[in-house]
């Protein structure tokens, strides 16, 4: 049975809200021109935003081993002649 650390149960709950506020219908609040933030429409600014939001996620994901089973170092260990 997989164990849930707190590190992997928040990566998988910002996941799941960054891909919500991308597609779902809350990005037609979103769908406006005139607050526009350094001369870019309001839409594409927060499309970028949790875009970056959500490759930054990956990217601790990535970098804390979020996929594999065992920690790191026990694979390592395991795999020296």
């Amino acid at each position: 049975m997989k164990y849930l650390t707190p590190l992997k149960l928040s990566i998988y709950g910002g996941m799941i809200f960054s891909f919500f506020m991308l597609e779902s219908p809350i990005i037609m609040l979103a769908n406006r021109i005139e607050p526009m933030v350094l001369g870019i429409p309001f839409l594409i600014v927060w499309n970028l935003f949790w875009w970056f939001a959500l490759t930054a996620l990956f990217l601790v994901a990535y970098f804390t081993n979020w996929g594999s089973p065992t920690p790191m170092a026990e694979n390592t260990a395991k795999q020296q002649p």
